[in-house]
């Protein structure tokens, strides 16, 4: 009996053990069952709030599509002008992968949730970059519009050349107006320039009612000693024959002028001026900027007033550029380089004097000594960078040597933010160094450099209309605006690593007379012939997209 018992007792136990067995697995069953269903309602809620944001981020994109189209298609889409399309058609694809990709990866949990970061980032900088946008609207088609306008004032100021003509007369004379110097005697020349002068001429005898006895001189300095010593005399001069005069036997380049008529402009004063425009002769044209070398002379004056007025050039520069070769060459001539003028018949002059001509006749010059074709011109007025310094905040400079000039000290190295009249008076100094002119050369290219530099930063866009305001009056070029928008395109297109090299041509200096001033000596620097050699070979080399070398090179 107690065998059976216990037999049965065990199956009992057995029993209860196989169903308990049973029901947990069951429970087991359906708590797994039951907690991936909780899973699948949380996965596919975490989709819907995922995709809530998939669809927030195609909103902003439509909403930063909407207003990326109203700044490209501004103005006949200007922005394409000097921006390459790529670069939208790239920002397009991303903006769109990145679009879709959130939708594509919304599968599971983890995925759901990095769908939706990436949306919700995303939205964010697509909103906050479209409000921008549309608070700045206004500001960007501003600066659009000025720097289009910039360059077409730029452009522009290269088709006429301004000369002011004065009709002057002792400054202790009484007179104010032509109509109170009645029959004086009137002397003008011709031999500057005979169709402008003619024309002043005109005018001023119609004003003075044909009261004026008008005489023809050949030579400015005896013009200037008649009207220093003679009574009722007045002379038609423009600025460049005044500068001619008053430097005129300053045979030194000691920085001092020791000339006899160094303050001749103080004694006398200007009751007339006439104004005349001329139209300059045109260059190039028939280059492609972008895959052909082309040399571009710059000219720097140093004047008060209009960027088109003719004036001696300070700083004569070759900048020879070759987009295939990724190389420019800067080529700078001494401005007292003694040299026959274009217009001289063989007589020399010093370099500086040809300015006094136009600009065509320095780069007729030019051409003739290194029997080369410049393509275009960029003239730029030192004076006007003052302003544009200024409004730019400063600029770094690095000085080659220390020295001081006009009150402002310079050290060897960096010098940090100088102001617009610290640059100018930096930019002008020549007689502080051994290499004067060669110098004084190379650190108004440094300061063009640096205005460059400034000007990319966010200096430009904080005070961008005055600074675009300051260039339209300082530069002047006959590059065409379709050549700029190409070189523009390609610099952005192509992104190359220019090689730029610098030199100069050397000369020995001395005193001798001048085809501009025949009866005075001036200093003059004739042309080293070696060195002359050296850059005829260098121009020829970039030319035939060869590598240049010389011993100044900077990248």
């Amino acid at each position: 009996m107690t065998y059976f018992f216990l037999f049965f007792k065990r199956n009992d136990i057995l029993v209860d053990v196989i169903i308990f067995a049973k029901d947990k697995a069951e429970n087991q069953k359906k708590f797994c069952k039951k907690k991936k269903m909780e899973e699948n309602m949380e996965k596919n809620k975490i989709k819907k709030i995922a995709l809530i944001f998939n669809i927030l981020q195609v909103i902003a994109l439509a909403v930063f599509e909407v207003v990326l189209f109203r700044l490209v298609s501004y103005k006949n889409k200007l922005i394409l002008d000097y921006v390459p399309a790529k670069y939208f058609i790239i920002l397009e694809v991303v903006l769109v992968a990145i679009t879709i990709i959130p939708f594509l990866i919304r599968k599971g949990k983890k995925t759901s949730i990095i769908s939706m970061v990436i949306s919700i980032l995303m939205a964010i900088v697509l909103f906050a970059t479209s409000i921008l946008g549309v608070v700045y609207d206004k500001d960007i088609k501003n600066v659009l519009n000025k720097a289009d306008q910039t360059i077409d004032d730029v452009v522009e100021n290269s088709k006429l050349s301004t000369e002011e003509y004065g009709v002057y007369i002792l400054k202790s004379d009484k007179a104010e107006e032509l109509k109170d110097i009645e029959n004086y005697n009137l002397g003008y020349n011709l031999s500057y320039a005979k169709d402008e002068t003619d024309s002043v001429l005109k005018d001023v005898l119609a004003k003075a009612n044909n009261k004026l006895i008008a005489n023809e001189y050949d030579d400015l300095l005896k013009m200037a000693d008649e009207l220093l010593n003679t009574e009722k005399t007045a002379f038609i001069f423009n600025q460049a024959m005044l500068d001619l005069i008053e430097n005129a036997g300053d045979d030194t380049n000691d920085g001092k002028n020791n000339g006899i008529y160094k303050n001749f402009t103080n004694k006398i004063k200007c009751i007339y001026v006439v104004n005349v425009k001329t139209a300059v002769k045109e260059y190039g044209g028939d280059k492609n900027v972008t895959k052909e070398c082309f040399n571009v002379y710059i000219s720097g004056i140093d004047t008060e007033g209009d960027v088109t007025a003719k004036s001696r050039s300070d700083v004569n520069i070759i900048m020879s550029i070759n987009p295939v070769t990724h190389q420019v060459l800067l080529l700078s001539t001494p401005r007292d380089y003694y040299v026959p003028l274009s217009i001289s018949n063989g007589v020399k002059d010093k370099l500086t004097h040809a300015g006094n001509y136009g600009i065509n006749v320095s780069m007729d010059t030019l051409e003739m000594l290194y029997d080369i074709k410049l393509d275009y011109f960029i003239r730029l007025n030192f004076t006007g960078f003052v302003d544009i310094i200024d409004a730019l905040g400063g600029i770094d400079v690095v000085s080659d040597y220390s020295f001081s000039t006009h009150g402002y000290s310079y050290s060897e190295g960096l010098n940090s933010n100088l102001s617009g009249i610290q640059a100018l008076w930096f930019a002008r100094e020549r007689h502080a160094f051994a290499e004067g002119d060669n110098q004084r050369g190379r650190d108004q290219m440094k300061v063009i450099e640096a205005v460059i530099k400034k000007a990319q930063s966010s200096a430009l866009l904080n005070n961008y209309d005055e600074i675009f305001a300051n260039i339209s009056k300082s530069f002047q070029t006959n590059m065409p605006k379709k050549d700029i928008k190409a070189l523009v395109k390609y610099q952005l297109n192509e992104t190359p690593n220019w090689k730029v090299v610098s030199t100069s041509v050397t000369g020995t200096g001395r005193s001798d007379v001048t085809y501009s001033v025949p009866n005075s000596r001036a200093y003059v620097m004739d042309p080293d012939a070696n060195s002359v050699n050296e850059a005829k070979k260098l121009l020829q080399k970039i030319q035939n997209n060869k590598k240049i070398k010389v011993k100044t090179t900077t990248e």
